[in-house]
C-alpha cells in the first residue's frame, strides 16, 4: 500500500479530479441504462413498464351472409338483433363483404328509432361508411372501413341502398364511456380481434 492513500482509492496521472469523473460516469451510465430499460416496449409491456392496452378492434361484417330477412342482414342479423359495443376513442376496422346477389353498403348514423331510406345521412364518424353508401358494393366484393368511435352514444349501422334499411338491414353500435373492451351480442355474432 502506498503511504497517504486509502485502500481502493483510484489515482490517475491527472490526479484526483480524473478519478472523481470516472467515479461519476459509472452511476450515470447505469442510471441511463435503467431508464432506457424501463421505457422500452417489449414482452407486451408499454411505456415506463405499464401494460400495453389495445385500442383497435377489427371485425368482419358480411352482407347477406344468410337468407334470414330475405338476405337483408349483417352476419345473419337484422332489425337490431346484433349489438356491437366499442369503448369511446377506439379505432374500428370493419372488413365488409357482400355475399348477396344484391348490392349492399355500410354506414354508421345516429340511432333515431326509424331507419332512413336512401340516401342515408352522412356517417356520424369520419370514414364510417363504404365509399358509395347509396350504390353499395356488388356480390363477392369487399371493402375495409376504418373510423374512430370518438363520441359516446347509441348509433346504428345500416345498408344505405334504397329500401334496405327500412326492410330491416340495420343493427346497433354502442360507443361506451364505461366499457373497457369491445364486445358483441349475441356472443360470436362477429369475432373481434383486438390490437
Amino acid at each position: 500500500m502506498v503511504p497517504g492513500r486509502l485502500r481502493g482509492e483510484c489515482r490517475t496521472r491527472a490526479g484526483d479530479r480524473a478519478g472523481a469523473v470516472i467515479g461519476l460516469r459509472i452511476p450515470i451510465v447505469l442510471a441511463t441504462a435503467l431508464v432506457v430499460a424501463a421505457c422500452t416496449t417489449g414482452g407486451g409491456r408499454g411505456d415506463a413498464g405499464t401494460a400495453r392496452v389495445a385500442k383497435t378492434v377489427e371485425l368482419t361484417l358480411i352482407a347477406g351472409k344468410t337468407n334470414d330477412n330475405s338476405s337483408f342482414n349483417f352476419n345473419g342479423f337484422s332489425k337490431g338483433k346484433m349489438t356491437l359495443t366499442i369503448p369511446v376513442g377506439w379505432t374500428v376496422v370493419v372488413h365488409y363483404q357482400n355475399f348477396s346477389p344484391l348490392r349492399h353498403s355500410f354506414d354508421v348514423i345516429p340511432y333515431t328509432g326509424t331507419q332512413p331510406d336512401a340516401p342515408p345521412p352522412p356517417p356520424v364518424f369520419r370514414g364510417a361508411t363504404t365509399q358509395d353508401p347509396v350504390s353499395g358494393i356488388g356480390v363477392g366484393k369487399n371493402e375495409t372501413i376504418t373510423f374512430v368511435a370518438g363520441t359516446a352514444g347509441k348509433y346504428e349501422y345500416l345498408c344505405g341502398v334504397a329500401g334496405h334499411a327500412p326492410a330491416g338491414m340495420w343493427n346497433y353500435l354502442v360507443v361506451s364511456s364505461t366499457a373497457n373492451v369491445p364486445s358483441v351480442q349475441p356472443a360470436g355474432a362477429a369475432p373481434l380481434v383486438l390490437r
